[in-house]
């Protein structure tokens, strides 16, 4: 004769039991839903973490590049800076404008 004092459910497991008044019981379909649960709070914990460290990565290689960019920038600049240093000394010898000054090359050849 089946034991008719333990209430059968579909698709549960039958746990043991606690106490001669407490049965635990776990329905199979809900293990299910909490497994699926679990495996996407993981999966999306593991999809942020890449993406955290590929931005890392692209953050890292950008800086490199943006100083690479900035010393060719200050290179540049201080290539133009001379450059026009020369132009600008070459002026004021050549084309003297103080009215002064025009007789102390005369004199001075």
């Amino acid at each position: 004769m089946k034991d008719q004092s333990k209430p059968k459910t579909a698709r549960s497991y039958r746990g043991a039991l606690i106490d001669d008044n407490y049965v635990l019981s776990l329905n199979i379909k809900w293990l299910g839903q909490i497994c699926l649960l679990i495996a996407g709070l993981v999966y999306g914990y593991w999809q942020i973490e890449v993406r955290i460290k590929t931005l890392e990565n692209e953050m890292v290689n950008a800086n490199v590049e943006i100083e690479n960019l900035l010393d060719k920038h200050i290179a540049q600049a201080e290539k133009e800076t001379l450059e026009l240093t020369e132009k600008l000394a070459f002026y004021e010898k050549e084309f003297n404008i103080n009215p002064l000054s025009w007789g102390k090359k005369k004199r001075g050849k």
